[in-house]
C-alpha cells in the first residue's frame, strides 16, 4: 500500500514535479544575489532618518518599501512623471534601476502558475501536494527498507539507481516538506481560503494640517529600517489624507499635520504565520535558507529519473505474482524475504499451486509484515533467504525488529522455508533467525523450519508435499528455476599450489568487465562488490550458480577467487580442471557479486 502511494503520485506527477522543482531551484539564487547587490542601511538607522533623505532627494516621493533582501525602492511623481529607483540608504539617492528582473518575472509566473492563471496555481498545487505525498511515503519506505529509523543513514546496497533514490530521498526530505507544505499554504491564502489580518480604517479625525517633516515624527524616530516593510506618504494637497506605515509588528496611521500615531493595528498570529512560511518558501529575508531549499530541490529530477528505472527494473527483475489477494481475505499470508529476486521465483510457484488448491494467498515481502492486517488468515508461511553471515535480505528488513515490538505473536501458525547454499557456514541463518524469533514469542508453528539447498526444485517439491500434508491439500510444487543474467569473465592467470598435501587449489584472477555509467545506474552489468562479497560462478549444465567468496574489491581492478577442488564438485571441477596448462577454465560465465561474505545465495 505504501510503495503504491509513493509510486504512482510520483509517475503521474513526475514532470509537474519536476517544473515545480528546477523553477524553484532557479529562483532560490535571487534573494541571494539581490542581498549582496543591494545598498543595505547602516546599522542603527531609523525610517525618519531614511524617509528625511530620500525625501530631500526626490520631494515628490509617494512612497518607500524596503524588501525582506534589504534592499530599499522609491517610488516618486516629478512634474507629473512616475519615476522609481533602488536607493542608497547613506544618501537618499537613487543607486540602481527599479525595474523588475524580467528573468525573475518569468520563472516566478511558470513556478506560480504555468503561465494558466488560476487553473495553473491550482495544478502546481497539486504538483506540491504530490511531492508531500511521495516524501512521507518516501520516509517510511526508506524506514522500511534500511530495517527502522535508528539506521536511517545506514549503508545501502544495490544497483546504483536505486541507491541514489534513497540517498538523495534520506538528506532531502525535510527540505521538500518544508518546501511543498509551504507553497500549500501559499495557494490556499491566494484563493482566500486562510483568515485575513485586521488593517485599520483610516481615521476621520486627523487634524486638517500639513506640512510636517517625516524626519521629525517620533514613531518613524522610534523604527529601526531593519523592521520597515512600506511607508506611505499622503496624496499631495489632501488635508484628510495620512501617512501609513506597515512593519515587521503590524500596520499605523500618521497625522501629516502633527506627526502623531492616529491608530495602529498589531499582526495577527495568522498574518505572522503567512509571513513566516512566505520567507521559508522563497528565501526572501532567509537568503542561505533559500540557496539550501533550491539545491535540494535540484534532487527531485534526480530522484524522478531514478525512481523510474528503479521501477522499470523492478517490473523486469520480480516475479509476477498472479491473482494476489487481499491482505484482509487472504488464508494464506506468504512472506517473501529475497535479496536479488530468485526467491520470488519460488513464492510465484507455491503462490500458485496454493491458489490452484482453493486457498485466497497474499503474497507481500517480509518488510510489510503486519499481522493486524491479516484477520482472516489461517496460515503465515515465510521464505527467506540470508544476506551475508545471517543479515535480512533486501526485502526482510525490519521483520525481526516488528516482530520483537509486537504485544503478542499472530495466532496464525507459521511455517518458514529458508533458500541458502550448505557450502557456506552460515547457510539459511536468517531463515533460522527468524524461527528462532518466532519460538522465542510464543508463535505457534505449523511445521518445523526446513531449508532449501542451491535452489534445489527437488527440495523445494519435498517441502511443498509437507506442507500440503500439514493443511490438508494436495500441493505438488513443480518449480522451473530461471537461469539467471551471466557474464562471461576473461581469465588473466592461474596460480596452483596444494597438490604435494593432496588439497588442489587455484587461484584464479579474472579481468574485471567493463561497465557503462549508464549500465551502473540502471544496475546492469557488473555489480560493485568488496572483498567477502560472494560471486555466483555457472557451471555448464547447470541453471544454478555455485558462490565463491571474492578476494578482491572493484577498486583493485580485478576479479580474484580461490577455488580448492572437490571430489566430485561440478564448479570447482571445471574452474580447476585437472590440467593446469587449460587456462581458460570451462565455465568462466559469472552474476554479479551482491552478497557479502559466505552466505546463501539469493
Amino acid at each position: 500500500m505504501i510503495r503504491a502511494l509513493h509510486r504512482w503520485p510520483g509517475l503521474l506527477a513526475l514532470a509537474l514535479v519536476t517544473v515545480l522543482s528546477l523553477s524553484g531551484a532557479a529562483l532560490s539564487v535571487f534573494p541571494a544575489a539581490e542581498r549582496i547587490v543591494a545598498p543595505q542601511a547602516e546599522t542603527g538607522m531609523t525610517v525618519a532618518t531614511l524617509a528625511d533623505r530620500i525625501q530631500s532627494a526626490y520631494p515628490g516621493v509617494e512612497q518607500i518599501r524596503r524588501a525582506p533582501s534589504g534592499r530599499i525602492t522609491a517610488y516618486w511623481f516629478d512634474q507629473g512623471t512616475p519615476g522609481a529607483a533602488v536607493i542608497d540608504p547613506a544618501t537618499g539617492q537613487g543607486a540602481a534601476s527599479a525595474d523588475p528582473n524580467q528573468t525573475q518575472r518569468w520563472l516566478t509566473n511558470l513556478h506560480r502558475s504555468l503561465y494558466l492563471g488560476d487553473g495553473g496555481r491550482i495544478a502546481m498545487a497539486m504538483g506540491a501536494a504530490a511531492m508531500l505525498c511521495l516524501s512521507f511515503s518516501g520516509v517510511l519506505l526508506v524506514a522500511r527498507r534500511v530495517g527502522g529509523w535508528r539506521n536511517w543513514f545506514t549503508r545501502l546496497r544495490g544497483p546504483l539507481a536505486g541507491r541514489l533514490h534513497v540517498e538523495i530521498a534520506r538528506i532531502a526530505v525535510v527540505g521538500l516538506v518544508l518546501s511543498s507544505t509551504t507553497a500549500l499554504w501559499m495557494t490556499a491564502s491566494t484563493f482566500d481560503l486562510l483568515p485575513g489580518g485586521g488593517v485599520p480604517a483610516l481615521p476621520v479625525e486627523v487634524s486638517g494640517e500639513t506640512g510636517f517633516a517625516p524626519g521629525q515624527m517620533l514613531v518613524l524616530a522610534e523604527t529601526p529600517v531593519t523592521e520597515l516593510q512600506e511607508l506611505s506618504f499622503p496624496y499631495p494637497g489632501d488635508a484628510t489624507d495620512a501617512f501609513t506605515l506597515k512593519t515587521d509588528q503590524g500596520t499605523g496611521y500618521l497625522d501629516q499635520g502633527t506627526g502623531a500615531l492616529l491608530a495602529w493595528t498589531d499582526l495577527t498570529g495568522w498574518e505572522r504565520i503567512s509571513q513566516t512560511i512566505y520567507m521559508l518558501h522563497t528565501g526572501q529575508g532567509a537568503a542561505t535558507l533559500g540557496l539550501v531549499l533550491g539545491l535540494i530541490a535540484l534532487g527531485v529530477p534526480a530522484m524522478g529519473v531514478s525512481g523510474v528505472v528503479v521501477w522499470l527494473a523492478r517490473r523486469r527483475g520480480r516475479q509476477r505474482i498472479g491473482g494476489n489477494q487481499p491482505a484482509g481475505r487472504a488464508e494464506t499470508i506468504l512472506l517473501v524475504g529475497s535479496e536479488g529476486g530468485s526467491t520470488w521465483g519460488f513464492a510465484a510457484t507455491l503462490h500458485a499451486a496454493l491458489t490452484q488448491a482453493g486457498q485466497r494467498v497474499h503474497t507481500a515481502p517480509m518488510s510489510a509484515f503486519a499481522p493486524e492486517r491479516y484477520p482472516a488468515a489461517n496460515r503465515i508461511i515465510v521464505l527467506a533467504a540470508t544476506y551475508g553471515d545471517g543479515a535480512a535480505p533486501a526485502s526482510a528488513k525490519g521483520f525481526l525488529d516488528r516482530l520483537a515490538a509486537a504485544d503478542r505473536a499472530p495466532d496464525a501458525p507459521l511455517a518458514v522455508l529458508g533458500f541458502g547454499d550448505r557450502s557456506f557456514p552460515a547457510y539459511c541463518a536468517f531463515a533460522k533467525a527468524v524461527a528462532a524469533a518466532a519460538e522465542a514469542k510464543g508463535w505457534p508453528q505449523l511445521m518445523a523450519i526446513d531449508t532449501v539447498d542451491r535452489q534445489s526444485p527437488q527440495d523445494f517439491a519435498r517441502w511443498g508435499g509437507a506442507l500440503g500434508d500439514a493443511i490438508g491439500v494436495d500441493l505438488e510444487l513443480c518449480h522451473q528455476t530461471v537461469r539467471p543474467a551471466t557474464e562471461t569473465l576473461t581469465l588473466v592467470s592461474r596460480r596452483d599450489y596444494g597438490a604435494e598435501v593432496q588439497a588442489p587449489t587455484a587461484i584464479l584472477h579474472f579481468a574485471l568487465p567493463r561497465v557503462s555509467l549508464w549500465q551502473r545506474f540502471v544496475g546492469a552489468g557488473f555489480a560493485r562488490f568488496d572483498a567477502g562479497d560472494l560471486i555466483g560462478i555457472m557451471p555448464e549444465g547447470s541453471p544454478v550458480p555455485r558462490l565463491y567468496s571474492l578476494a578482491s574489491a572493484r577498486r583493485d581492478g580485478f576479479i580474484e577467487i580461490v577455488v580448492k577442488k572437490h571430489p566430485g564438485g561440478l564448479a570447482s571441477g571445471q574452474l580447476r580442471p585437472s590440467n593446469p596448462a587449460t587456462q581458460s577454465p570451462p565455465s568462466s560465465a559469472a552474476i554479479p557479486a551482491s552478497a557479502r561474505g559466505g552466505a546463501a545465495p539469493r
